[in-house]
């Protein structure tokens, strides 16, 4: 499911890096069993051919009356990572943004939920034989619990798997002045708002984002697969405080089942955006059909649609 998700006055634009990324269960749920069942292990969420789950790379883009909203910015172009499907993209990512007809410098603000490499890459791009801020006119909002364990000696530790990726697409943001720490229930806007989801990290948040005729949680990596709606408690490798982010996790998914207000994860595979219901001890996910807006999504004064 291509295209973009139509909030009435607001319109929430993915913006993908990478459509299928394939891992090994075992990998990324070590405490789970390394083949899933049930609805989660189907296409498009799972290839069964190679039993490896599959996740996308995006980042999404929200335009309101107010504000052009970047929120997340994947892997980034160019830089050199440790896991090889990360290393030196040439992802087409900086082409498809471009394609909505908006540029940089249109972009009002950069909300980084949170600060693991598939997030913060483009951040930055490569100039003048230096990484700068690729949105150098936006703030660019983060939490201070956020920022603070990364620049720790328990986050440079975490960071050991990766590379430090800290240096190519967060310092040259905080060195250039548009590093903007914020509560983590700070309201970017009218229509747009952060809310705490601790555990995956130390500060990490959602994105709610309210239009005239519905509201879309961006739950960034609260849940990185449906396998986790069938079991809120199945934490990732991943997360700092495994516990607190299933606890997380589940409380955030009862408000969405309660509240019949649409999610869309960070890394679900298309078709991202849905609707939670409960189901026994889990949850169910339905698309979100009456949202999804077909075709590019262009700005009004930008290119033709194509």
């Amino acid at each position: 499911m291509s295209g973009w998700f139509d909030l009435g006055d607001v319109a929430v634009v993915p913006i993908v890096e990478t459509p299928r990324l394939l891992i090994d269960p075992v990998e990324f749920f070590p405490g789970h069993p390394g083949v899933p069942s049930g609805w989660a292990a189907e296409e498009p969420w799972y290839e069964p051919g190679q039993e490896r789950l599959v996740f996308a790379m995006q980042a999404f883009l929200v335009v309101t009356p107010h504000e052009r909203i970047l929120v997340d910015a994947c892997v980034g172009d160019g830089k050199h990572r440790a896991r090889p499907e990360f290393d030196r993209l040439d992802s087409g990512w900086w082409q498809r943004f471009a394609a909505t007809g908006l540029s940089a410098d249109d972009v009002s603000t950069v909300v980084l939920s949170h600060l693991h490499v598939d997030h913060v890459g483009w951040a930055t791009r490569w100039s003048d034989g230096h990484w700068r801020p690729a949105f150098a006119k936006a703030r660019h909002v983060l939490t201070a619990p956020e920022y603070d364990y990364w620049r720790s000696a328990a986050g440079a530790a975490a960071m050991t798997r990766t590379g430090d990726y800290l240096a190519d697409s967060i310092e040259p943001v905080a060195e250039a002045g548009l590093l903007d720490l914020t509560p983590l229930d700070a309201e970017l806007g009218p229509r747009v708002r952060l809310c705490p989801a601790p555990g995956h990290t130390p500060g990490n948040t959602a994105v709610l984002v309210t239009g005239s005729r519905a509201r879309l949680l961006l739950t960034g990596d609260i849940l990185h697969h449906p396998l986790q709606l069938m079991d809120p408690d199945a934490s990732t490798r991943y997360c700092v405080d495994p516990e607190l982010s299933a606890r997380t996790r589940r409380r955030t998914l009862e408000w969405l089942a309660d509240t019949g207000t649409a999610m869309m994860p960070a890394h679900f595979a298309a078709p991202s955006a849905g609707r939670v219901g409960r189901h026994g001890s889990g949850f169910t996910f339905a698309p979100a059909a009456d949202l999804h807006h077909p075709g590019r999504y262009v700005v009004a004064g930008g290119p033709a649609a194509g």
